[in-house]
């Protein structure tokens, strides 16, 4: 499940000195292997509805709530996470427990975070094959997906107001959601562009 290109890409990040600046202590004396894997155990317990929905639930028990990284360090675990193969949620919380511990704390990021949906899903799998035609399932089913609606609504205007800062990133923004949306233009190749065009516009920032 660990996969080399995201441990690999995430070597070559580290928070800036005005980020360790906000950091309360050093990771590697603070944290043990055991504390690393219940928090992901929280996270994949607690987080449902998919990539993006479960963004804010990582960004509060990490960031907000524990300040194990900053916030731009999250989102750049994030970006690596989509681009790498594999599922994009394993693959963040790869990175993230390789800046946390190393390998060691990948690995206990990757099973913590796997745990419990793995077993959930295959739960959730038979009881759905058996109540497929349930009414009642189907309620409920119609619930969730409404709610998980609202959650990338909530989702997506927080991260607008960290992220775009000015007229440059909401071009960027916006011509991201056009490729993706009218032109079927594949993510990974909207990333990578959008990675160029940051260097070009940003550059001598």
């Amino acid at each position: 499940m660990l996969t080399w290109n995201s441990i690999i890409s995430c070597q070559y990040q580290g928070p800036s000195p005005q980020d360790k600046r906000k950091l309360p202590v050093r990771r590697s004396h603070a944290l043990s292997l055991r504390k690393i894997f219940l928090v992901f155990l929280k996270i994949g317990t607690f987080s449902f509805g998919g990539v993006y929905s479960m963004i804010a639930f990582f960004e509060r028990e990490l960031v907000e709530k524990r300040r194990w990284i900053t916030h731009d360090e999250f989102m750049e675990s994030f970006a690596i996470g989509q681009m790498t193969p594999g599922p994009p949620l394993v693959n963040t919380g790869i990175c993230i427990g390789y800046k946390l511990r190393g390998l060691r704390g990948a690995l206990s990021a990757t099973l913590g975070q796997a745990f419990t949906g793995t077993v959930l899903a295959i739960l959730l799998a038979a009881f759905y094959l058996y109540m497929k035609d349930n009414p009642l399932q189907q309620s409920v089913m119609k619930g969730v997906a409404a709610a998980v609606v609202g959650l990338l609504g909530s989702i997506i205007y927080k991260m607008a107001l960290k992220l775009l800062s000015d007229y440059r990133s909401a071009f960027l923004a916006l011509g991201a959601f056009l490729a993706l949306d009218l032109f079927k233009v594949n993510p990974i190749a909207i990333i990578l562009g959008a990675g160029v065009l940051g260097l070009v516009l940003y550059w001598r920032e």
